[in-house]
């Protein structure tokens, strides 16, 4: 209260505030995720290019689906055709590295889906950073609570140059916001320094740009994992010996479920797939099965939906048109809204439909014209047929003439536009689509349900198959390492604070690394004479398990923000004192808010002291707070209306080396 502005008389009340404000600290490891995924739809609504905040690996199933289907295995047999060797092919890793950040203590994270899952399991840059448009880093961008960016599909694209034009853009977001740290895998990370005659931590120094460096940390090599994998039979490739790619089927002979095994699965894999990964084309419907709304026809009788063993041309055939029909659909329902459903005949009207002409091949209408007389075809409850003839000249006459000779079709009056038949009709055709999907959706249950029985009954006739299943499922899968890193990151800064490295943590879910690293292969991982772009090392200790076993950012040759501890310590305080600093802009600059604000930052470095985030005896000696004119500002600056506060800081560093000194010595009595 201002006591100058009292002019009544009575007793007021002014409180006046004792204490300095606090600084509420920010979270520190709160990674954002960005990769394909099998959906991307929250509460039916598609999230695709949208930062998605879970807390579970419940909610991220719920969102965006499981792991890649299409995982391949290659399995090569000895001479007596046991297992001499698997080799999994890893495919989209976004889902495996969730499940290790929430293995190992990750609690919070955000999802950004640049994609759902390509049959092929390409991984395209343009994804992630299109030429035109928003990329994944302006959508992260808006959020400020992600901490840490973590790209785990980068690993799969096509190139070296396209994976580190990607951790570039990842550490100048971090350079330019400040608030975030990227955690980096190594392309070709599961092999080693000689893999195909080429060095993969050269090519990776050699390649990520040289600034922003303390903003991130790279990790070598990838993890053979425990992590649960589903394969398909038909994602088992044979060889046999030394590389000769057989069929199954030259080794398991005479056995029928093989046979029944390879035909299910290439109907499953090259006709329903396809149509169920479009997200275009599915959607949580609830609908009766089989039946169209209002109609009672059997979708099956309808649309001659026939099981694919007998017909799965007539079946490929009726699942493309019903798709061709909702694309053209959609464009007609935005393009040709208020287009007249009967013009007058002339040159003029005709140019102007040819105008409008629907793009699309493989039998999509052409025109307005054919495409009315598809939606009015299509629904068995519409009683007209349209002619043949004048419609498809380029005008309405005789169409439109045979829509209103029965206004019962629309209701009465007939409708006069396009957009209005467009108005009655939808329902009926998203009805018709929802059902044809329902449909197929339990038509891939059913392919699902026989391809295990199958696979049961093959697997228990033959002693082959039953070894080369045990294998794969021996094997572990392969995944890049940053998403146990993020969980690292987590744990460690839960239970002891951002200011302690993230290394010499045990991992959990880990069979081994990929690559075994001794300590004259680390000295050179550890320490970049050139660039000093470190890679931290995983490495597996006896009767300790693997371990993290660096904490180094990749600017190692700086003295101020080498380890990963202090650049993060760093970006926490700086985050937080920022905005706790926020509620004095355009407050008066002078003593009493140099002392609120001098206060409130030392209140706040006193208490991370107190923690062990600070190496001091004394709070003095573990940091400064400076502000005022004579010490932060000259009078000039009170004039341009800058209040400038200078803040020092001791953190605590990693015990990196312990050097342990022995000598002998006299005895002394």
């Amino acid at each position: 209260m201002n006591e100058t502005t009292i002019k009544s008389p009575g007793v007021y009340v002014n409180e006046i505030s004792s204490f300095p404000p606090s600084i509420a600290q920010v979270a520190t490891a709160i990674p954002a995720f960005i990769g394909y995924t099998q959906q991307a739809l929250q509460n039916g609504k598609d999230v695709t290019m949208k930062a998605v905040r879970i807390s579970s690996l419940v909610e991220y199933t719920n969102c965006f689906g499981g792991e890649y289907p299409n995982l391949k295995a290659t399995a090569t047999l000895n001479l007596d055709n046991s297992v001499a060797t698997v080799d999994i092919t890893p495919g989209y890793q976004l889902f495996n590295a969730i499940r290790l950040f929430f293995n190992h203590g990750g609690v919070n994270c955000y999802i950004i889906s640049v994609g759902i899952y390509k049959t092929d399991g390409t991984v395209d840059i343009e994804d992630f950073i299109p030429i035109t448009g928003s990329n994944c880093f302006d959508i992260l961008k808006k959020e400020d609570e992600p901490t840490l960016i973590i790209i785990p599909d980068a690993v799969g694209l096509a190139s070296q140059n396209d994976f580190n034009n990607l951790m570039t853009s990842s550490l100048q977001q971090c350079g330019d916001l400040q608030d975030r740290f990227t955690i980096m895998d190594i392309y070709d990370g599961f092999d080693d320094r000689s893999y195909d005659n080429d060095d993969v931590i050269d090519n990776f120094r050699n390649g990520v740009a040289g600034s922003n460096l303390n903003y991130g940390a790279a990790y070598y090599p990838w993890l053979r994992t425990s992590l649960q994998h589903t394969f398909s039979f038909s994602g088992i490739t044979v060889n046999k010996p030394a590389g000769n790619l057989i069929k199954l089927s030259d080794i398991v002979t005479d056995n029928p479920y093989l046979t029944q095994l390879n035909n299910a699965s290439s109907d499953l894999n090259t006709l329903i797939l396809p149509f169920i990964n479009t997200p275009t084309y599915i959607a949580p419907f609830n609908v009766s099965p089989y039946v169209i709304a209002g109609i009672g026809v059997d979708i099956r009788t309808a649309y001659g939906l026939i099981p694919l063993s007998s017909n799965k041309a007539e079946m490929t055939t009726r699942i493309t048109y019903i798709k061709q029909l909702l694309n053209a659909f959609i464009a007609l329902n935005t393009v040709f809204t208020d287009l007249p459903l009967s013009p007058a005949k002339g040159n003029s009207v005709k140019e102007k439909h040819d105008s409008y002409i629907i793009k699309g091949s493989g039998g999509i209408p052409s025109n307005i014209e054919n495409f009315m007389r598809e939606l009015i075809l299509i629904d068995s409850s519409f009683p007209i047929s349209p002619p043949i003839g004048a419609a498809v000249a380029g005008d309405f006459t005789g169409y439109s003439a045979a829509i209103a000779a029965d206004a019962t079709i629309y209701g009465s009056p007939a409708p006069t536009k396009v957009g209005d038949a467009v108005a009655y009709i939808r329902p009926r055709l998203e009805a018709l689509y929802e059902n044809v999907v329902t449909y197929i959706i339990s038509f891939y249950k059913e392919v699902d349900n026989l391809l295990t029985s199958l696979d049961l009954q093959l697997t228990s006739s033959s002693v082959i198959y039953a070894g080369i299943k045990t294998a794969i499922k021996n094997a572990g899968i392969v995944v890049p390492p940053c998403g146990a890193i993020a969980g690292v990151y987590a744990n460690v800064d839960a239970t002891r604070g951002v200011w302690k490295a993230p290394a010499n943590v045990a991992l959990n879910t880990v069979i081994e690394p990929m690559v075994t690293i001794d300590d004259n292969m680390q000295s050179d991982l550890n320490i970049d004479v050139n660039a000093g772009k470190s890679i931290n090392a995983i490495r597996a200790f006896t009767g300790k398990g693997i371990l993290v076993w660096g904490a180094r950012t990749l600017d190692g040759n700086s003295n101020d923000f080498r380890y990963i501890s202090v650049r993060r310590f760093y970006i926490m305080v700086e985050e937080s004192v920022k905005k706790a600093t926020m509620q004095f802009v355009f407050e008066p600059n002078d003593a009493n808010t140099w002392t609120k604000v001098r206060a409130m930052i030392e209140n706040y470095l006193t208490n991370l002291w107190r923690q062990g985030a600070l190496a001091g005896a004394k709070p003095e000696q573990a940091f400064y707070v400076k502000v005022g004119l004579g010490q932060t500002m000259i009078f000039d600056d009170i004039l341009n209306g800058r209040m400038i506060v200078e803040i020092g800081m001791a953190p605590v560093r990693p015990a990196e080396f312990i050097i342990l000194r022995f000598t002998q010595i006299q005895q002394t009595s």
